[in-house]
């Protein structure tokens, strides 16, 4: 059986330092070091992300628009590549190879007012396109499986599950969190940890409530919640939240780290009694997984594919309901069978994710689309 060539549209993933951006890493690396795979990596036009102006925006916006729908096809078109995968939405809509686009969830037709409106009206016009001219796509749960089957009256058989994996060499039960990172940030043990952008479908909100009613109820003990997690650009809610803290008078409780570098994660799941992820919609959820690698507790939200992902090994509440989330809080803290239990369970379900399983079925999939 030959290798397949196949080109890897890295463009926008490799300038996304959240959960997508992590998936097309670590896929990509694992995908390297296969040998029935030849990867060509196209890395798109580089530009500067810290200038945030409009017309910087727009010439950025239609650079990206060039690359995906013009440039990156010709590129194709003269090569001798099997398939195009494009890991992060974003994919042409003519090729004259076959396309594989990953859709990690469906946020931007969820909730569009959470989002820019230059995204949202891109998503809209052309990911219909996207879609049924793609020769397959993936997604990383059955939950969002079914809603691109749902949302874009897709063939179920052309719409893929494959979910996340786990680097297991970062995330163990032995990591610890480095201690001078977390004396610059004054964090102290004990601490609750939220990871993600500091966005309204996080629904962070709800996390602060729960916290600010333990506090009024003496449950609270002088702890922290540490909010992992920067502002992104496009993506609103960062400023709502901000206020929020300021209203709950929790500034004192609060840590905004911001985006915390990759080598500092692991340990930072690990010094938390519980990781908390209260979101709205998640396509999928890596801190559920990556905090049940190192022993963590997770309490989460039953919304979208986090039950799916959880598996049994989390505690699970309302994704709008405070008081269930400050009772589950306070469940884990002062009962240490309790935690014990969800270590135990989720140690068990994260054991189950790999990238390397991630890469296999990956590649199943560029094999039915070429056969």
């Amino acid at each position: 059986m030959r290798a397949l060539r196949i080109a890897w549209d890295n463009a926008l993933a490799g300038r996304d330092k959240a959960g997508t951006g992590v998936y097309a890493a670590r896929l990509l690396q694992q995908l390297e070091r296969r040998s029935d795979v030849q990867i060509e990596v196209l890395e798109g036009w580089r530009r500067n992300l810290s200038t945030n102006g409009l017309i910087t925006r727009g010439l950025g916006t239609l650079s990206d628009l060039f690359w995906t729908h013009a440039y990156l096809p010709t590129i194709l078109s003269k090569r001798s590549t099997d398939l195009l995968h494009s890991p992060a939405f974003v994919a042409p809509v003519a090729s004259s190879v076959p396309v594989v686009v990953t859709i990690h969830d469906v946020t931007y037709r969820l909730f569009p007012s959470h989002f820019s409106q230059y995204w949202v009206n891109y998503m809209k016009f052309l990911m219909p396109l996207v879609m049924h001219s793609a020769a397959a796509i993936i997604c990383p749960s059955e939950h969002s499986k079914q809603d691109v089957v749902t949302m874009y009256d897709m063939p179920s058989n052309r719409v893929h599950t494959v979910p996340y994996g786990i680097d297991h060499e970062r995330f163990h039960p032995l990591v610890s969190l480095d201690s001078k990172w977390a004396h610059s940030f004054n964090i102290c043990p004990g601490y609750l940890l939220h990871v993600g952008t500091l966005s309204y479908r996080k629904n962070i909100p709800t996390l602060l409530r729960a916290v600010a009613s333990l506090r009024a109820r003496g449950r609270w003990e002088n702890r922290q919640v540490v909010l992992a997690g920067g502002q992104s650009r496009g993506i609103k809610g960062a400023g709502e939240i901000l206020a929020m803290i300021q209203e709950l008078d929790l500034t004192e409780e609060v840590v905004l780290a911001g985006h915390v570098p990759d080598e500092i994660v692991p340990g930072l799941y690990a010094g938390a009694s519980i990781m908390v992820m209260p979101s709205l919609y998640e396509g999928f959820g890596f801190p559920v997984l990556e905090s049940m690698a190192v022993g963590t507790p997770v309490i989460a939200s039953n919304s979208s594919s986090l039950p799916e992902v959880a598996a049994g090994a989390s505690l699970l509440f309302p994704a709008h309901d405070e008081r269930a989330l400050a009772a589950a809080i306070e469940d884990v803290l002062s009962n240490h069978s309790v935690a014990g239990e969800l270590r135990a369970k989720g140690l068990k379900r994260a054991s189950e994710f790999s990238w390397k399983r991630t890469a296999d079925a990956t590649v199943l999939v560029y094999r039915q689309v070429i056969s």
